[in-house]
């Protein structure tokens, strides 16, 4: 089952260091119907953060596409296909905050886990905005430690307030 969220928590995927092999979500274009599923990882090496890219080749069979650097998917020079198109795109669009033009071009899906660190998701607040309490909490600069958030700023259409740090 996919759960819809504001294209908003594509910047927690983008912006901080995955536990596990990656946030997987799905991508649709509203215009066309067409849609990818991604995985995403993030690693430093060298003190550089490196977003690597998988897109789902068949049930649950992700294929390792390339990092994402300055707008493009790379892998030996730039992948230029379809669906690494579609997530550089979606990816430069995040990083410039123009979160209300993306959800109008776009449905952002994620399975029922956390996009940032994969544990399943068990509350309204949570499934709603793809992040669970702790990484809702810890992925928002300047948030202190049993400081009140509120994820429903994130996520189309609800009316929720965490009261989770």
């Amino acid at each position: 089952m996919s759960h819809k969220i504001s294209s908003k928590a594509l910047e927690f995927v983008i912006t901080n260091e995955k536990k596990n092999s990656g946030a997987d979500f799905t991508i649709k274009s509203i215009a066309t119907g067409k849609d990818y599923t991604y995985q995403i990882g993030r690693k430093k090496y060298k003190d550089v953060w490196y977003t690597h890219v998988s897109v789902e080749m068949g049930y649950l069979n992700f294929v390792y596409m390339g990092t994402y650097f300055k707008g493009g998917i790379f892998r030996k020079g730039k992948v230029s296909t379809p669906a690494a198109d579609a997530i550089a795109f979606v990816l430069q669009t995040v990083e410039m905050g123009r979160f209300e033009y993306l959800d109008a071009k776009m449905d952002v899906m994620h399975k029922g886990a956390c996009v940032l660190c994969g544990a399943v998701l068990t509350d309204a607040v949570s499934i709603e905005s793809g992040l669970g309490p702790v990484c809702g909490g810890r992925s928002r600069r300047g948030v202190k430690k049993g400081q009140k958030i509120d994820l429903a700023k994130i996520v189309i259409g609800s009316t929720y307030e965490s009261k989770a740090a």
